[in-house]
């Protein structure tokens, strides 16, 4: 399985890569959004996503890849420091 983590933070894409490739998958990390929509997005059955990033926030970027026939099957899980739905 190849899991795409996308995540501002250089320190949580590593430590997510670290404990995903450990268990036996094979892991692609991006910094922002724009940098994880270059990637060939179609090829990932998982995506870790930051809520709160730059430019394109991780709500913009799911917006984006379920919008899309290729990448609207595509499992997305928000990783977020927000503690609540307030916070959205």
């Amino acid at each position: 399985m190849k899991i795409l983590v996308v995540d501002d933070e250089q320190d949580i894409c590593e430590i997510l890569q670290y404990n995903l490739e450990t268990e036996g998958f094979e892991v692609v990390t991006a910094n922002s959004a724009e940098e994880a929509l270059q990637l060939p997005l179609h090829q990932f059955s998982l995506i870790l996503l930051d809520v709160m990033m730059g430019e394109i926030s991780g709500f913009q970027m799911t917006r984006r890849l379920k919008d899309s026939p290729a990448t609207a099957h595509i499992p997305i899980i928000f990783i977020t420091a927000l503690d609540g739905v307030d916070n959205l």
